[in-house]
């Protein structure tokens, strides 16, 4: 199954409830898109992204491009081994809303960021990048030397 078909099978689907059993669709055959905030300022964006259940050894932060994209992946784990350390219990989901598994998500930023003073944090379930905007001085510029062509006599 391709990316972009995993990624369409993440929502409900026609006459099915959001609540679906665990044995209806399994976490580890779909990638969610991850749901996003992007805030910009005078000099940097910040871009808010709730990861709760991610630990940062599993999340994935990348600038690509012209420093200009923004590449995040992870997976996000169902904490079920802080109830039961010991997998003894049996049972099964009778709700199942929250979204477990891989995650994606690409950003196409409005300007470019100084990736040296990029910054990616976790902090209270929130995946939280601090992306200084690249200054009109820094951003490569080539000037171009104008000729003038000479009209050639026929």
């Amino acid at each position: 199954m391709s990316f972009l078909q995993r990624l369409k099978n993440r929502g409900v689907r026609s006459g099915q409830s959001s609540l679906q059993s665990e044995s209806e669709e399994t976490a580890v055959d779909k990638v969610a898109q991850l749901d996003v905030d992007v805030f910009q300022t005078e000099n940097k964006i910040v871009i808010y992204a709730q990861s709760a259940g991610a630990d940062m050894n599993d999340v994935n932060v990348s600038i690509e491009g012209d420093a200009d994209i923004v590449l995040i992946e992870g997976r996000r784990i169902r904490p079920e081994y802080i109830v039961f350390p010991k997998r003894t219990e049996q049972g099964a989901y009778f709700a199942s809303e929250c979204v477990w598994g891989d995650f994606y998500r690409r950003i196409i930023l409005p300007e470019s960021v100084e990736i040296e003073k990029a910054e990616a944090k976790i902090k209270n379930g929130v995946l939280i990048l601090i992306l200084p905007l690249l200054k009109s001085s820094e951003k490569e510029r080539v000037r171009l030397r104008v000729k003038q062509e000479r009209k050639t006599q026929a």
